[in-house]
């Protein structure tokens, strides 16, 4: 049995893509090549680091040991005796001004993977754009951080985790708001409110800190945009602790098999990965046949999908025309079936769900789970009302084939 070290959000999700990969990090230690884009966000973070961190002097809020005390709530917060004397407020520490943020971003930058001189200047000239504009949007409205670049270990079902936080704010009502930088070109709200890795800083922050969270954010920094989601509930806790069990089992039973996918074509270990094996030269050519009579039968295949599609478009509007539902041949038919379905538009479906303290039921917000709020009676009659205000019902009509001997399937 192998001893499983602490699991970062990085570990979890390398062995989450590939076992195989993780083992070559992890225990073989094996180098990974630069790239251009994980050298730029080192860049933009390191200097926002030094900017935001002398702000963090202002918080008499640390961080409680590992085995330390048990989170409370806000209630319980709100609820503490006040001190006997009110310690006098910290001085405010002067910010970098903008050259100043710019001079560190100049120290800190690394110049590796970029593709051409050209390439690391155009993604320079694009960090020192993003860094002065968050300037000027922090200075105007400076938040309260508690802490930068923190790093924290804790313990979830006998599993080590471990993390570095971007920053750690506190909030207007004294809870805690915990965020991560993101230079990516595009984030999502989606992306923030489904993120393994936010859900892992709550499990840390809420071991290690006395006070509760009350949000998580994606920073998008290219759009200084702050994607901000309620803290994660109990099903999405456990559902993350139940897989960091699957990988915590993975490792400790050395179980490091390939898990080929879209990201073997930027992994660092192709040319030693056993799905990327050279085949024999004595077995090229029968394989090399095998290979292309497969590719003549998927293109066949292809194009055997595509005229049945346009069939079905054909039988879809002569059904329509002749307000028919059920097509007949010599001993097959085909049934044209109705179905209705909900569709919500997620950007005015959000506050509802938020204000009635639904989104933990909500993995997605797709028509089928939304639709099970509008019958469910436990949900308030006027969140419901709310909702199918919101919604509008979709037709969608398919072809169910039934053949001679009874055969049967289902196309769109």
């Amino acid at each position: 049995m192998a001893t499983v070290p602490a699991l970062s959000y990085s570990g979890f999700h390398a062995y989450t893509e590939c076992p195989l990969r993780w083992k070559y990090l992890y225990i073989d230690r094996m180098p990974t090549a630069p790239r251009g884009y994980f050298s730029f966000g080192r860049s933009v973070h390191s200097a926002l680091e030094e900017f935001v961190k002398p702000l963090t002097k202002l918080s008499t809020l640390g961080a409680v040991p590992s085995g330390g005390r048990a989170q409370r709530t806000l209630g319980e917060f709100d609820e503490s005796p006040a001190p006997a004397e009110t310690p006098p407020e910290p001085a405010t520490p002067t910010l970098l001004a903008v050259e100043e943020l710019l001079e560190v971003y100049r120290r800190v930058w690394v110049s590796e993977g970029y593709l051409s001189p050209e390439d690391e200047k155009r993604n320079f000239d694009l960090g020192a754009d993003l860094l002065r504009r968050f300037h000027a949007l922090f200075v105007s409205a400076p938040p309260r951080p508690v802490a930068v670049e923190q790093e924290l270990d804790a313990s979830v079902d006998g599993i080590k985790i471990h993390g570095i936080l971007d920053r750690i704010d506190e909030t207007p009502k004294g809870g805690l708001e915990v965020l991560d930088y993101k230079t990516s070109k595009q984030l999502s709200w989606q992306e923030a409110r489904t993120s393994d890795q936010l859900t892992l800083y709550q499990l840390l922050v809420e071991k290690n800190y006395p006070r509760p969270v009350e949000a998580l954010t994606l920073y998008h920094v290219r759009t200084l945009s702050p994607l901000r989601t309620p803290p994660r509930g109990t099903e999405e806790v456990e559902d993350l602790s139940t897989r960091l069990g699957e990988v915590a089992d993975g490792i400790r039973t050395e179980v490091y098999d390939p898990r080929p996918g879209p990201y073997c074509n930027r992994c660092d270990f192709r040319a030693i990965c056993p799905e990327w094996k050279e085949i024999p030269e004595r077995e090229r050519e029968r394989i090399r046949e095998l290979v292309e009579r497969y590719e003549e039968l998927k293109r066949r295949g292809e194009g055997l999908r595509r005229e049945m599609e346009g069939v079905a478009s054909e039988l879809h509007a002569a059904s329509e025309e002749l307000g028919v539902h059920r097509l007949t041949s010599r001993g097959s038919t085909i049934y044209r079936k109705k179905e209705t379905r909900w569709v919500f538009p997620p950007e005015q479906v959000l506050p509802v769900l938020q204000e009635a303290g639904l989104l933990p039921r909500v993995a997605r917000l797709d028509g089928d789970q939304l639709s099970r709020l509008l019958s469910d009676p436990k949900v308030p009659a006027s969140v419901r009302r709310s909702l199918r205000g919101q919604g509008r019902r979709q037709a969608e009509w398919s072809l169910r084939y039934e053949g001679p001997t009874g055969e049967s399937d289902v196309s769109e």
